[in-house]
């Protein structure tokens, strides 16, 4: 099917419902976490038969025009900017922020209860803004444990499958990114056949434990004899250990000698300019993987549970067995990672993946 096609039915379709939603994307996330999100929110709308719109003037990964500034338009922007204050993700429940241990009761409801305050009166201001009341984010909630049929949009199956469907009508990348993403693709001089896997560093150890580069240099020659291996790795240490663990693969990366670890709060803060070349290195990144032969990647990371969720069933995770990735992809990121820990204790040769 073509995605073009495919765009301009879901177009077609989501213009002609009557209520309508705001969704705001780039808050606070990372930028696979936000999008993932965006494509609940998508889902969900047309479950409900709700016009879907968007607004992504602040989007955290973004420089001047928020989604467009790296992706090309697939629904109506806004652009009110209430939306940045009052627009925002919905939180824990009240019953589950008394569970949680990390910080003082006290100080959780004071954040709970001015956060739902604002909701409110976001949620005033979006009716006298449009007329009419809007759903905003904080409103959203989504269950991926169910079969999704939208019949017009060829869609009709799990959630998977309806997953790698949005991603066909919302990942096109701008003209100008697009052109990017071939530049650095051809400075590296690839071949034709070349294996992918993403090794991460940075803040993602505050949320799981990290698997090592050993781990994926084992997981590449047991699934596949090529020797090209690009690497997605936002920590250049981690790239020389695994030249220098296995010389005998080819390693390729983007990442540059100066990267010590990907923090997203120092990211989002960051200069226009800087912040434009990191996401065009970044995109371009995932391209590279999208068209690798192999790709191995962890369930406990954005960018490669996005590829794993896009290109499934044929994939390789890393710490996860093939048959219980289904489940395992729809888990928040406490689950994931108890998944992959227990996975690498109890079963380190990875069979069956």
């Amino acid at each position: 099917m073509n995605p073009n096609d495919l765009a301009t039915r879901y177009r077609l379709l989501n213009s002609s419902f009557k209520k309508t939603m705001i969704y705001h994307i780039g808050i606070d996330a990372g930028f696979f976490t936000e999008y993932t999100y965006m494509l609940h929110a998508i889902l969900y709308c047309l479950q409900h038969k709700i016009q879907f719109k968007l607004y992504s003037d602040d989007a955290n990964f973004g420089w001047e025009k928020g989604w467009e500034d790296c992706f090309a338009s697939f629904c109506e922007q806004v652009h009110e900017p209430f939306h940045h204050t009052y627009n925002t993700h919905r939180l824990p429940s009240w019953q589950a922020l008394m569970k949680d241990k990390k910080l003082p009761k006290t100080k959780l409801l004071k954040w709970k209860l001015k956060v739902t305050c604002k909701n409110i009166i976001g949620k005033t201001i979006a009716f006298f803004t449009y007329g009419k009341p809007v759903l905003l984010n904080f409103q959203l909630t989504f269950n991926p444990n169910q079969h999704f049929h939208i019949p017009e949009l060829g869609i009709d199956g799990d959630y998977l499958h309806t997953f790698q469907k949005l991603t066909e009508i919302t990942w096109k990348l701008n003209d100008t990114t697009a052109q990017e993403c071939r530049q650095c693709a051809a400075d590296l001089q690839l071949p034709p056949q070349y294996a992918g896997c993403q090794i991460r560093g940075g803040d993602k150890i505050t949320e799981t434990n990290l698997l090592p580069p050993e781990h994926y240099i084992r997981l590449i020659k047991e699934k596949t004899a090529i020797r090209d291996v690009f690497v997605l790795t936002d920590d250049y240490r981690l790239f020389e250990q695994v030249k220098t663990l296995a010389p005998d693969i080819h390693w390729y990366t983007l990442c540059s000698p100066d990267e010590k670890g990907y923090v997203n709060s120092t990211f989002t803060q960051t200069t226009k300019e800087l912040k434009q070349k990191q996401m065009a290195r970044f995109l371009s990144s995932i391209q590279i993987l999208m068209d690798a032969s192999v790709f191995i990647g962890s369930i406990t990371t954005g960018p490669s549970l996005f590829l794993l969720k896009k290109f499934y069933p044929d994939i390789h995770p890393a710490d996860c067995l093939l048959k219980d990735f289904p489940q395992a992809s729809v888990l928040p990121i406490p689950g994931r990672g108890q998944v992959a820990t227990e996975f690498i204790q109890g079963n380190s040769t990875c069979k069956g993946t």
